[in-house]
């Protein structure tokens, strides 16, 4: 993807909605130059393959979250040639994205 999408879970615009754990998950794969993350648009329901409809699943057709992008940037890790990160739009570091939505899980409990 071009630009992180308006629901995209790594823009500082967006109210956090993961459990903190998944975003943190999600946030530390961004170190890793070997993980991926589709975007959510571009995957589908696991039930298309056999599964219980719980999921969404990659395919060929996937293509990569510029919001995970952004943040694999941020961290000084290697994008693909051609992508421009979009900086301001999304967390500064994993760190952040975990505290914005430690913070905002904490919040909704209280």
């Amino acid at each position: 993807m071009s630009s992180p999408c308006k629901h995209c879970p790594f823009r500082i615009d967006v109210k956090p909605f993961l459990h903190p754990e998944r975003a943190a998950e999600i946030a530390y794969s961004a170190q890793n130059p070997y993980s991926s993350f589709p975007c959510h648009k571009t995957t589908v329901s696991d039930e298309e393959y056999g599964g219980d409809g719980s999921e969404m699943v990659e395919t060929n057709e996937s293509k990569q979250c510029a919001g995970f992008l952004t943040l694999r940037a941020q961290s000084g890790e290697r994008i693909p040639k051609g992508f421009n990160p979009a900086w301001e739009l999304c967390y500064i570091d994993e760190w952040d994205m975990i505290q914005a939505y430690q913070e905002a899980w904490d919040e909704e409990r209280n």
